[in-house]
């Protein structure tokens, strides 16, 4: 009877053994599928992000074309959301619109800025300039054939980590400053011989 009670105890023994490694393994393969899934998400929001900011850049990007790169025109079509950060004459300036957490334009963005600041999640700036259009293209000959062009940027900007505007600390250096832009989106548009009023 002895003998007995020894073989039933090793193959308790055992059968615990066994659980305890099974256990083990299924932990390990747990921590595994959750470090997959957690890093998927990731990536899922990162690529959400980046495609609602393409969509965005390419709405005023169209809207940079069709007007034929009017500064006073773009921010007519944006009239409840852009703010002129600056502007010299029809081509030259920069443009300001803000976007909640969803990529929605804040509307009015002027009216209340401490909620304004607290509701923006990212920043479109669209910076512009008039140039002679030899130092814009190559392979034009003469300045009487090449007149003017408008070189433009979209930068987008995700500001959620950061407790400020990047346009309030950075506007000075927008093109070097890549710590949390999400996107730079380089325009231009032949204007040809146009009056630039100088």
């Amino acid at each position: 009877m002895n003998d007995g009670s020894a073989y039933t105890r090793n193959q308790s023994s055992l059968f615990l053994i066994e659980v305890i490694i099974a256990v083990f393994f299924f932990a390990i393969t747990a921590v595994v599928c959750i470090r997959i899934f957690v890093k998927a998400h990731i990536v899922s929001e990162n690529s959400q992000v980046l495609t609602q900011s393409y969509i965005e850049a390419d709405n005023i990007a169209q809207v940079f074309i069709n007007s034929g790169a009017n500064i006073d025109l773009i921010i007519s079509r944006y009239s409840e959301y852009a703010v002129t950060l600056s502007q010299e004459g029809d081509y030259t300036g920069t443009i300001l619109i803000l976007y909640d957490s969803d990529f929605k334009p804040i509307p009015h963005p002027t009216d209340n800025i401490d909620q304004t600041i607290e509701s923006t999640a990212y920043e479109l700036i669209l910076t512009q300039s008039l140039e002679d259009a030899l130092d814009v293209y190559e392979g034009l000959n003469s300045y009487e054939e090449a007149g003017y062009a408008c070189k433009a940027s979209i930068y987008i900007y995700d500001i959620q980590l950061s407790d400020t505007l990047i346009t309030d600390t950075y506007f000075e250096n927008l093109k070097e400053h890549a710590e949390n832009r999400v996107l730079t989106l380089p325009i231009d548009l032949y204007l040809g011989d146009i009056d630039t009023g100088a």
